[in-house]
């Protein structure tokens, strides 16, 4: 039964991302995809403040997900200005859902991220809770940054560690979501 509920909410996953996704390329092609560069352009600094801000944000608040913003920002801004505006979003929303979590504790942590989210992490993060090594934190990093780094701040894994675990895994997810995403986006927007 419980192989069922898992595979029900991947395939909800997956549809909604879909359906996200045909969102995106209605809005952008409503728009147009020239006129909305134009403007990101014509806003100087404030447009990539505000992304790097609106994406920060999407991680501390961590049910909502920083990756459609990573992907439409690549196809705004272009995809190596996005990967460098996601990256920095990553760097600063997780280090705040780590310190958060280090700070308040476990109670806060769950308003952030939900009870069964953390209870499911624990199992991944008690596992390699007392060696603190980088490369698990690496691993398991990608399943979902925002949520792993609030649950990372509750053991006493040093920040340092985490911030190079965080470092090095952000450079494959988001490009993934910035690449990949943003040229699976481009092909349903007509310029």
């Amino acid at each position: 039964m419980q192989f069922t509920s898992k595979l029900k909410n991947i395939l909800l996953a997956i549809f909604a991302v879909v359906v996200l996704y045909l969102i995106m390329a209605l809005a952008l092609q409503t728009i147009g995809l020239d006129n909305a560069q134009m403007l990101i352009n014509k806003t100087g600094i404030w447009a990539p403040a505000v992304f790097i801000l609106l994406c920060a944000l999407s991680l501390i608040l961590a049910p909502l997900s920083g990756s459609s913003l990573f992907v439409i920002g690549g196809t705004l801004f272009g995809k190596h200005n996005a990967f460098l505006f996601s990256y920095i979003a990553s760097i600063i929303g997780c280090s705040i859902n780590f310190w958060i979590s280090r700070k308040f504790g476990r109670r806060v942590a769950i308003r952030f991220i939900g009870k069964d989210n953390l209870n499911e992490l624990d199992k991944f993060i008690n596992k390699f809770k007392s060696s603190r090594n980088i490369i698990s934190m690496i691993v398991i990093m990608p399943l979902s940054q925002d949520i792993v780094s609030y649950a990372i701040g509750l053991t006493k894994i040093k920040y340092t560690h985490f911030l190079i675990a965080l470092i090095l895994s952000s450079t494959i997810v988001i490009a993934g979501y910035v690449y990949i995403g943003s040229s699976l986006l481009e092909l349903f927007v007509k310029k």
